[in-house]
């Protein structure tokens, strides 16, 4: 397995649609231009086929309407996967999987495979009005390319789930994310930052961006994409390896490298990994007054 991998993070730009091709026509051109630039691995943000539903309405609350376009959407990402021969992660959809709904993510395989990660936490929104359901385990996928977990968006910003995934064996963490303003954005770049840096791990950070003004929830999102590291000698001195301009619709590339991630964990600067403890205990301790 080569230890050196090239990975893109997309800045996926959301407008209105008039047809399905459309979409489909947006999302080939950013994996193209990935493959152009020797990707092998392609992160898509969460929620992306959100601009699907303005297709035939703007009801974004109704769950069933996003129903309709899980079959188009899976299979426009396996036939891509298979096309271009690299892993896709398809972002995240709203999918139904018996009488319950979910914030699935996707990872597609080139040899015609699927991954699913359901998320682990949810936003307000996703309580209610949505009442989504929660998975209840962190999945390492074991690739060709090294080994991959996926946390949605708010699941970045929870440590015992990385340290949950880290521990499984996963070197890349996948975090498609979707904010509609810059201190949601902040929140999920900076828990990736410290992600990184704590566990020793690479983060790709893929932010959904652009404007469905009629459609509930996404009437903008703000962010940039980003592929990042820990923060030690043989990487970038601000742990970001390739980052976008704000709010664009384009693609962010980077070459990460496994086998130095391996050596900085025994060997760094700092060694976190090797001296973190699994638990605290607390004393209180009176003073003054």
């Amino acid at each position: 397995m080569s230890m050196r991998v090239t990975v893109s993070a997309v800045q996926f730009g959301h407008r209105p649609l008039s047809s399905f091709e459309e979409f489909a026509a947006q999302v080939e051109g950013h994996v193209a231009l990935a493959k152009d630039f020797g990707s092998q691995l392609i992160c898509f943000p969460e929620y992306m086929t959100a601009a699907l539903l303005s297709i035939d309405g703007d009801d974004a609350l109704d769950l069933d309407r996003w129903d309709r376009w899980t079959g188009p959407y899976v299979q426009l990402m396996q036939e891509l996967s298979r096309r271009f021969d690299l892993f896709i992660l398809g972002g995240t959809h709203l999918a139904r999987e018996g009488e319950r709904h979910y914030n699935t993510a996707y990872l597609f395989g080139p040899t015609g495979e699927v991954v699913t990660q359901r998320k682990l936490h949810l936003t307000p929104c996703e309580i209610d009005p949505w009442r989504l359901a929660t998975d209840d385990v962190v999945r390492v996928i074991e690739t060709p390319i090294g080994k991959l977990a996926i946390l949605v968006c708010f699941d970045i910003e929870f440590p015992e789930a990385v340290r949950a995934a880290v521990d499984g064996g996963a070197d890349i963490i996948l975090c498609p994310s979707a904010t509609d303003d810059r201190a949601g954005f902040y929140r999920v770049r900076y828990c990736a930052l410290a992600r990184a840096v704590e566990n020793q791990v690479y983060v790709v950070h893929s932010a959904l961006v652009g404007r469905l003004p009629r459609v509930r929830f996404f009437e903008q999102s703000y962010g940039r994409s980003a592929v990042i590291s820990p923060c030690d000698v043989p990487f970038a001195r601000d742990g970001i390896v390739a980052e976008g301009e704000w709010n664009q619709d384009l693609v962010v590339t980077g070459v990460i490298d496994l086998e130095r991630l391996q050596e900085v964990r025994t060997a760094g600067s700092v060694t976190p990994r090797l001296v973190r403890r699994a638990s605290y205990p607390v004393a209180t301790v009176a003073f003054g007054g």
